[in-house]
C-alpha cells in the first residue's frame, strides 16, 4: 500500500525512527494505530459506563451513592483491562 502524507507528518515519522525508539516507518504507523485502537476502546468504555450509570440512576430514582458508583466504575475498568490482558 502506498500512502500520500503531508510533509510535516513525514518529518514527524522520520524523527520517531531517527530517535531509535522505532525500527521502521511501519513500526511508527503500527504503534500509532494501536494507540488509536486503545483510545477508541477507552471512549467505548466511557460511553458504556455512562449508559450503565444513567440506567442505574433511572432505576434508583436518586442515583447511586458515590461509594457504590466508584466501586462499580473500578470493577468495570478492571474487567476491561483483564479483557485486554492489561494490569492495574
Amino acid at each position: 500500500m502506498t500512502l500520500a502524507i503531508k510533509p510535516e507528518l513525514e518529518r514527524k515519522i522520520a524523527d520517531k525512527v531517527k530517535s531509535g525508539r522505532y525500527a521502521s516507518v511501519d513500526d511508527v504507523v503500527a504503534n500509532a494505530l494501536a494507540e488509536l485502537d486503545r483510545a477508541e476502546a477507552a471512549e467505548r468504555l466511557k460511553a458504556d459506563i455512562r449508559a450503565e450509570l444513567d440506567e442505574d440512576r433511572a432505576q434508583a430514582g436518586e442515583g447511586l451513592p458515590a461509594d457504590a458508583a466508584v466501586v462499580r466504575l473500578w470493577d468495570r475498568i478492571n474487567r476491561w483491562r483483564r479483557e485486554r490482558h492489561e494490569t492495574v
